[in-house]
């Protein structure tokens, strides 16, 4: 080796020249890397510890583990809650696991995380898919109304469980009151990913959590919109749930490291103490400014934020997620979001078609909201309108064609094939945006033109497309023809 060849710089050293630069960061985990409210240092090499005397066995909890949690199932008032620190991955892998077996059926919506699909391979569940409304010019998923929900149970029978997730990544909230009823008079229990809704029912500006909406399953990123660590979640119990604790603490031992790590559960023991004791104050003030900042971008003429007002059909809204629509000048989300990064230093949650998404949290700073205003103000200043017809790329909603269960497709002999070569047959893999990690296709679904046409528009636009094999995205597995 050439020891004069200058040495690569190390993750820890880009992580740390990258703490101390200007960039805001408007996307999770939900500390903000803003320490100023934390009152403890958690320095890795020096807390970092395995399963010694007297810090108990997070799998098999008796002793601090076993009272935290306890403690955080009376604040919730839940059934049992339990402290996750493989994220709502696992979380939903074991609650779709205890409440299903294996070759059953599930009742899932569409714009599920890609970690219900892998439980659905796991398990081969057959799936029927329900589909929220959509937004087509803004290519946002809606909510999945009560109505739907009673149609689909009333057609299908047999189902094992109803999956749903609400919040969505863009802030879009179920009825899961009304839907909870419908679903349990059929003696079926809900499983619902709130993943993005760790906040709820912390503040009434926000939407109640669906643990107070009769959920069975409730799962939260703590990461995500909480002042906690990346990784770090949090599954709940309802206190009727039709789910036994028993089996999803089997499943959670199977999903779970069996080496779970002591700074991520204390930042989880950390969080759950700032929201019981000290919310108050950091909410009344975080809530204001989000709400001062929403109300100055109505000043905007080319922007506007995604809210109850411009899309009154949905049930209800997280005020906490902004979702930028630029109404001219941006052909792409992916343009403003580029922008924001490269002249403003604001780093966005992620970038769709059509917007872009900056997430905020307890911990965010009136000055990095306001550079955000400061930012769009200016751009709207500067754009010049493009395209006054509307969108030059209107969303679309795919109605797959299911022919394999996961599972099957993925045990059957493939092929690869280009794309364009690929219209009309199985796929094998996965195709999807990341983030948010929803599918576009899903393997045992029929590829077709129209996934043909998305896929070719979003590496157009260098839109996030993942889950083939072919990094390049130029080929896809299909099942071989016989």
């Amino acid at each position: 080796m050439n020891e004069d060849k200058k040495q690569e710089e190390t993750l820890y050293q880009k992580l740390e020249t990258y703490g101390h630069s200007d960039f805001y960061p408007f996307h999770m985990p939900g500390h903000k890397r803003n320490s100023k409210n934390v009152d403890t240092e958690l320095l890795p090499f020096s807390y970092d510890i395995t399963e010694i005397d007297g810090f108990d066995n997070l799998h098999h909890p008796e002793d601090i583990l076993k009272s935290r949690m306890e403690a955080a199932s009376l604040f919730y008032q839940s059934r049992k809650s339990y402290y996750l620190i493989n994220g709502s991955t696992c979380g939903i892998m074991a609650a779709i696991s205890a409440a299903t077996e294996k070759n059953k059926t599930i009742l899932m919506a569409r714009n599920s995380h890609k970690a219900s699909y892998h439980t659905c391979f796991l398990l081969n569940l057959n799936i029927v898919y329900i589909y929220p409304e959509y937004k087509n010019e803004y290519g946002i998923n809606g909510d999945i109304s009560p109505e739907q929900i009673q149609e689909t149970l009333e057609n299908c029978g047999d189902i094992g469980a109803v999956f749903l997730t609400s919040p969505t990544y863009e802030g879009v909230v179920c009825d899961i009151k009304k839907i909870a009823e419908i679903v349990h008079k059929k003696g079926i229990p809900l499983i619902v990913d709130e993943a993005h809704g760790a906040h709820f029912g912390l503040h009434s500006y926000f939407p109640e959590s669906a643990l107070m909406k009769d959920a069975d399953v409730v799962i939260q990123s703590l990461h995500k919109t909480l002042p906690s660590l990346t990784q770090t979640a949090i599954l709940h119990v309802g206190k009727d749930s039709r789910i036994d604790t028993n089996t999803i603490e089997h499943y959670l031992q199977i999903y779970q490291t069996s080496s779970p790590s002591y700074i991520l559960m204390s930042s989880i023991d950390w969080c759950m103490e700032f929201i019981r004791d000290k919310r108050e104050p950091y909410y009344d003030s975080y809530v204001s400014m989000l709400e001062e900042f929403r109300q100055k971008c109505k000043n905007l003429k080319h922007f506007s934020l995604l809210s109850k007002e411009n899309w009154k059909e949905m049930f209800d809204y997280d005020r906490s997620k902004l979702v930028i629509i630029p109404e001219a000048g941006y052909d792409t989300g992916k343009e403003l979001y580029v922008v924001l990064l490269e002249k403003y230093h604001l780093q966005m949650e992620m970038a769709a078609e059509c917007y872009v998404i900056a997430m905020t949290s307890v911990f965010d700073t009136r000055e990095g909201l306001n550079r955000l205003y400061d930012a769009l103000r200016e751009l709207d200043e500067e754009t010049e309108i493009r395209h006054e017809e509307g969108r030059r790329f209107p969303g679309m909603s795919i109605m797959p064609v299911v022919c394999k269960t996961i599972r099957e497709a993925y045990e059957a002999n493939g092929s690869i094939v280009p794309l364009k070569d690929a219209v009309g047959k199985i796929s094998k893999e996965f195709v999807y945006l990341y983030p948010p990690g929803i599918p576009i296709l899903v393997p045992g679904e029929v590829f077709t033109e129209e996934i043909l046409y998305l896929i070719e528009r979003y590496k157009k636009e260098k839109l996030p497309v993942q889950g083939l094999s072919d990094s390049s995205v130029k080929n896809i597995c299909v099942v071989k023809e016989i």
